[in-house]
């Protein structure tokens, strides 16, 4: 079994893509297939993509996917869909094992923050998550969305379709949710496992 951290960096049907990319783990390449987004908090321009400098890891960066409030509106909220296509040579077969958000947050007294994930596996239905602030202040935050079990494509090339379905919901005035801190930047971390198929 070959195993490795494949770091993204995040908003998370599509209206623009992301090329392909090639990246390689565990000597095994693995092809990153056209990413596809939508949603408010990924509108058009407002994503990119590249690889780290080791060829192991790559990242997504949005720039847009914030909900901001302030007292003249105090409620706000950003949507962003991810689909992200992994697929290996035949023979072996890729599958997550668990996935990690990262951002920032700020809530004010009396705020209330929902960031609702939703999950789908080349067209299965996979966990939801949701994680609430209540008037908690600034924080730097990592979410671990842990599925119930491993997701793992098919062993002949075809590709493991991975969707990501997120709304961010802030209630409350001068209060904020952002998936593009500079301190702690935005990643999706997926914690992918490479394994050969079974003669």
């Amino acid at each position: 079994m070959f195993k490795q951290l494949l770091t993204l960096t995040l908003c998370s049907i599509f209206s623009s893509s992301i090329l392909a990319k090639s990246i390689l783990i565990d000597g095994q390449q693995i092809e990153i297939g056209e990413i596809a987004v939508n949603g408010t908090g990924c509108p058009a321009g407002s994503v990119t993509a590249t690889a780290t400098d080791d060829n192991k890891n790559i990242a997504i960066l949005f720039s847009k996917y914030s909900a901001v409030t302030n007292s003249t509106s105090p409620i706000a909220s950003s949507d962003c869909n991810l689909a992200l296509p992994l697929s290996v040579e035949p023979g072996f077969s890729v599958g997550i094992l668990d996935i990690d958000w990262r951002g920032t947050v700020f809530s004010a007294p009396g705020s209330h923050i929902n960031f609702h994930r939703e999950y789908f596996f080349s067209g299965n239905q996979g966990p939801s998550h949701d994680h609430n602030w209540n008037s908690s202040g600034f924080e730097n935050f990592i979410l671990n969305d842990r599925p119930p079990f491993a997701y793992y494509s098919g062993c002949d090339g075809e590709a493991l379709i991975a969707r990501a379905d997120t709304v961010a919901t802030v209630i409350g005035a001068d209060s904020l949710f952002s998936l593009r801190s500079a301190d702690v930047g935005a990643q999706l971390l997926l914690n992918i496992q490479i394994i050969p198929c079974e003669e």
